[in-house]
């Protein structure tokens, strides 16, 4: 247990050193958006796929159950959502625009980190299979937010097949499985940058962090959070009991769906048309309070 808090601690650090550093102008919100380019499309890439090539994958098929769980439980946070704000008379565009952060989690910015730091390599296998129920979600969202905002489904499809996360896990469990040498000088230069990847994530984290979303969209963003941080967590652990998945994978299938909106939210948010602010509040609110609620549902399970 001294150890989940010690590096619970450490990211939290890491956290508000970014916020730190905007608040003393060294860094500001328009560095999110560098800073994420970087990790998007060189760090995080690196170390998924640093971390697939040399992993255990004899149990694929088990760890292929993972992705499904995140999916299923993005689907049920979803659609509370959705029924709780139709009663309410919410408008489609200001539904949909809390649905998506509450159906879509921070697997990958946050539970990469958190994920890699508590339970190690073993854990982080577990926990990008998650991420991959992520991607899927994020596809369907963008399908149905297509359907009924405009878009074509060819920039869906252009999105998803550039996104590096992706191509970093095909390439990371081909070259495994086929046993493909990458050569020393390679295997240090994805090194290195994959090393990278958890500080500039926390630093990123941190500078995103503002505080105006409380009050804002008070009642909207009160309710992602219940959903997403105590109810999508719940309905993981009903989930993993009842496929009977113990050890690692019971362990990071709660974990990940105890995550806050992810980043991929605001993606959409733009693309689509919804408002903007709605989401990016719901996303910004509870990941503050993920910092409390993740450690503790850490410490229980």
């Amino acid at each position: 247990m001294a150890d989940v808090l010690s590096t619970i601690i450490v990211i939290l650090i890491m956290i508000f050193l970014g916020y730190f550093l905007k608040r003393i102008n060294l860094l500001n919100t328009k560095d999110i958006d560098v800073l994420n380019k970087l990790v998007i499309n060189v760090a995080m890439p690196c170390l998924i796929f640093s971390s697939l090539y040399v992993a255990d994958l004899s149990n694929i098929t088990n760890l292929a159950v993972m992705p499904m769980i995140t999916l299923i439980v993005g689907a049920i946070s979803g659609l509370m959502v959705f029924i709780v704000l139709t009663f309410k008379g919410y408008s489609k565009k200001q539904k949909w625009s809390v649905i998506v952060p509450v159906a879509i989690g921070n697997t990958a910015f946050l539970g990469f980190p958190m994920v890699l730091g508590v339970f190690g390599q073993t854990g982080l296998i577990r926990a990008i299979f998650s991420d991959m129920g992520t991607l899927i979600m994020f596809l369907s969202l963008s399908i149905i937010l297509m359907a009924n905002f405009g878009g074509t489904f060819k920039e869906v499809i252009k999105r998803i097949l550039s996104f590096p996360v992706l191509w970093a896990v095909i390439l990371g469990v081909s070259f495994n499985l086929f046993n493909i040498p990458i050569g020393g000088i390679a295997t240090d230069v994805i090194g290195y940058l994959a090393a990278a990847a958890i500080p500039i994530i926390m630093i990123s984290l941190g500078i995103s962090l503002q505080f105006e979303g409380f009050l804002r969209n008070l009642k909207e963003a009160g309710l992602a959070v219940i959903v997403k941080l105590f109810l999508a967590p719940l309905i993981a652990f009903i989930i993993v009991n009842l496929l009977g998945i113990s050890g690692m994978g019971y362990t990071i299938a709660i974990v990940e769906a105890a995550m806050p909106s992810g980043m991929l939210t605001l993606v959409l948010a733009i693309n689509y048309k919804l408002d903007f602010k709605l989401s990016a509040d719901c996303a910004i609110v509870t990941t503050i309070f993920s910092l409390i609620t993740l450690p503790i549902i850490i410490g229980i399970i």
